[in-house]
């Protein structure tokens, strides 16, 4: 009895007193949308003013340390601010009073802030338990449903990064406690979808160094952070830029009138990569007034312009489109189909046969008619 007295009022001390905060609910979160495109121009230079120590993230790594903590980090965030530290672009504001303004670009100003805030990360973290999100911070939900295997490549390089940059092991965490539940556009869904698909294309002529840039940026679409308006403009910043990477391999055709029966139609293609290309060129005429050859696979040499030849036969005048495509080795699609128009003024061999034989036919036709002649005349008489 006398034991339980002393109990009791223990008891009740632990129910009012709050139990210690444990490291899912003691964290430090260091997560953000993108602030720089594809082409790794900064659309302006706001992470700089939040890196300083009275910044939103310069006050998360400047504070004293506190024991029992942790740590949740974007590694893409990270990779940002290294980028920064090395030299950076900063995209000027477009004038919106010319038709087609140019883009330019200022000297970033963050670079020692950018050191100064790395230097700081890596102290303040010490022995603290560090995990780390998939790569840019998407919606592990929607990727688990979309694109699962790209979720665990940006799961894996999330860890491969971070730990060369703590120089030690760290974990791994789809999410974090309080996410916002992931709400994006069918505009960027498809966007990024799309994205991925060409990514993946070109993988099959470039190697992944020249495409991971690309393959880790597009992540950030997804990240549950962005609200609406934010999604569709960072979708609509980074699909032109994609564009112009993969334009780096082209094709460039004219218009062309062809008059005679064999032709060889010369169009020029185009690699501005730093590697040489193995591909196809399939031509597929239109409609049947041509007859395309086949041609055998082709390598481009690295930055430099091919002119091939494409054989045809013309079977009838007119007009007509060759469709021309550019593929891998394995046939995959690398880019968009060509149109290449031509116009056919050339008597074919058909119509030549045709008008030969009628000629033939009318010729016979007379010289019955002359025999029926005579043969009258001669039973008349």
């Amino acid at each position: 009895m006398r034991r339980l007295l002393v109990l009791l009022p223990m008891a009740l001390i632990l129910l009012i007193v709050p139990a210690p905060a444990n490291a899912e609910n003691n964290f430090v979160l260091l997560s953000e949308p993108s602030h720089r495109g594809l082409d790794n121009v900064f659309f302006n230079d706001e992470l700089a003013t939040a890196l300083k120590p009275e910044g939103r993230l310069g006050n998360l790594v400047y504070v004293s340390p506190k024991s029992g903590r942790s740590w949740i980090i974007d590694i893409a965030l990270v990779d940002e601010v290294i980028a920064m530290s090395n030299g950076y672009e900063v995209a000027k504001p477009l004038d919106k009073t010319k038709k087609n303004p140019k883009r330019e670009t200022l000297p970033g100003v963050g670079d020692s802030v950018a050191k100064a805030w790395l230097a700081a990360l890596k102290t303040s973290v010490r022995r603290d338990l560090i995990s780390v999100l998939p790569y840019g911070s998407p919606s592990a939900t929607w990727l688990k449903d979309a694109a699962p295997n790209e979720l665990k490549f940006y799961q894996s390089q999330s860890l491969s990064r971070g730990t060369e940059f703590f120089g030690r092991s760290v974990a791994s965490v789809d999410t974090y406690p309080g996410q916002p539940k992931a709400n994006i556009p069918r505009d960027v869904q498809v966007s990024y979808t799309l994205t991925r698909k060409r990514i993946f294309a070109l993988a099959t002529v470039l190697p992944q160094e020249t495409l991971l840039s690309y393959r880790l940026g597009i992540a950030g679409l997804t990240n549950p952070e962005l609200n609406r308006s934010d999604s569709l403009d960072l979708a609509a910043t980074y699909s032109p830029q994609f564009a112009a990477f993969e334009n780096k391999l082209r094709l460039i055709v004219g218009k062309y009138r062809v008059t005679s029966e064999h032709e060889k139609i010369p169009v020029t293609l185009v690699n501005d990569f730093d590697v040489a290309l193995k591909i196809k060129l399939v031509v597929t005429p239109l409609n049947g007034k041509v007859i395309a050859t086949s041609l055998p696979d082709l390598t481009l040499a690295p930055n430099s312009k091919l002119q091939v030849a494409i054989p045809i036969r013309v079977m009838a005048s007119g007009s007509t489109i060759l469709l021309t495509q550019i593929k891998s080795e394995k046939g995959i699609l690398l880019k968009e189909p060509v149109q290449l128009p031509l116009t056919l003024s050339v008597i074919s061999p058909i119509t030549t046969w045709f008008t030969t034989g009628s000629a033939i036919i009318l010729l016979l036709a007379g010289v019955v008619q002359s025999v029926r002649r005579i043969k009258r005349k001669r039973v008349q008489l």
